[in-house]
């Protein structure tokens, strides 16, 4: 089995068990709402049957579903050649409906919070906050060295051939599950192929517009232009051609939406390539400005760069935190969870520029914080510029 049906298993496996564990918690609440408990129940079994082929997708349903959380998960994983999955024979339901203590073991080794299962988050929640744990918990343990070739490949590299990933990645590639199979993902393909976007070089969405025409667009970066239609081309052999797009977005080679072609989940897409590129872009343009050192990732990576000025006549810092989330409500109530910062240099919160119009409900949010600032990724580069100019 190749390193992409390994890595695919893996996969598809990890997704079974959080569902195997979410869908034990509501069979197993008799105080909630029924009709709440009902629809995680239908979420899991969806989750659950997507996992399977075909065949074995069509013996998934209700039925199968509660017994397999009484009996042993065996016929709710997805199966690997020949051998038995050593979770197969553990139950997560009792003979009296009850919780067995392997539902926390369970979510404890997967990221899964107790509080995330208690509380009914939806699925797409649980998944994603699962997903970010888990890629922090795995790429933090790496040396430092290898924690920033890591950071850069995912934000430079979203996408691409697996033997052009094996190369770049060397000694670490095969060690993260951040790449899935781009032929999985029904949602970016184009009359079977797949156009990254210009901006953030991850696959676009494409959605049939009928005639034969597809809609494609980035789902974060349609303000800057990431939009285009392409008509299915029968008679040709090469991608179809996208017409449209904003005037900063440039041309977009397809690529086919089959074959060893890798791409990062939506989760290190949203939590890691995204602000990557602003990190990095940040770090490209200050670091041939005479007078400045930047450092990426200081201190054990509590925050993504440090910029000083070096002349010692001219003391100044700056810290910065680089975020991409959709949405700021949610990102203001991560950042005052945060301990207030006990050091004199505040730590400068960066968003996407086209953001911009968001900021004064967020500046609000975090207005008790003196610790925080907020700004775009531009701003922030023209203001050190500018002090630049002024002071060195």
């Amino acid at each position: 089995m190749g390193l992409v049906e390994r890595n695919s298993h893996r996969w598809r496996r990890d997704l079974a068990v959080t569902a195997c564990c979410a869908a034990a918690v509501a069979e197993a609440d008799r105080t909630g709402d029924p009709g709440q408990r009902a629809a995680r129940l239908i979420d899991c079994l969806g989750v659950l049957r997507s996992t399977h082929g075909a065949g074995s997708a069509a013996a998934l349903d209700m039925r199968a579903l509660r017994r397999g959380l009484r009996q042993g998960l065996t016929p709710l994983l997805p199966i690997e050649g020949e051998g038995e999955d050593p979770l197969g024979e553990v139950r997560l339901v009792d003979s009296d409906g009850l919780l067995c203590d392997a539902v926390e073991d369970l979510g404890r080794e997967h990221f899964v919070s107790q509080q995330a299962l208690m509380e009914y988050w939806p699925w797409a929640r649980l998944r994603a906050e699962q997903e970010e744990q888990q890629l922090y918990s795995e790429i933090r343990r790496l040396p430092p060295e290898d924690y920033a070739k890591v950071r850069e490949l995912l934000a430079s590299h979203p996408v691409a051939e697996q033997g052009v990933l094996w190369e770049k990645w060397g000694g670490l590639w095969g060690r993260f599950g951040f790449f899935e199979p781009v032929s999985s993902w029904p949602w970016c393909n184009a009359a079977g192929w797949c156009f990254p976007c210009p901006v953030c070089a991850w696959p676009m969405r494409a959605q049939p517009a009928g005639g034969g025409v597809f809609a494609v667009s980035c789902d974060a970066h349609l303000l800057e232009g990431a939009q285009y239609t392409c008509r299915q081309d029968r008679g040709g052999s090469g991608p179809p051609v996208l017409e449209g797009g904003g005037c900063s977005a440039g041309r977009v080679e397809g690529f086919p939406a089959a074959g060893d072609y890798l791409a990062v989940s939506r989760t290190v897409w949203r939590y890691l390539t995204l602000p990557g590129r602003m990190e990095f872009a940040i770090r490209d343009a200050l670091t041939d400005i005479a007078g400045l050192e930047v450092f990426m990732y200081p201190e054990g990576d509590r925050y993504d760069l440090r910029i000083m000025a070096t002349d010692p006549l001219v003391a100044r810092e700056w810290r910065v935190d680089a975020k991409a989330w959709r949405s700021f409500d949610a990102l203001a109530d991560a950042l005052l969870e945060r301990p207030v910062l006990g050091a004199a240099v505040p730590l400068i919160i960066v968003v996407p520029h086209r953001r911009r119009s968001d900021l004064p409900r967020l500046r609000e949010r975090l207005a008790g914080r003196p610790d925080l600032e907020v700004m775009t990724d531009k701003d922030f580069v023209t203001t050190v510029l500018r002090w630049c100019r002024a002071e060195l």
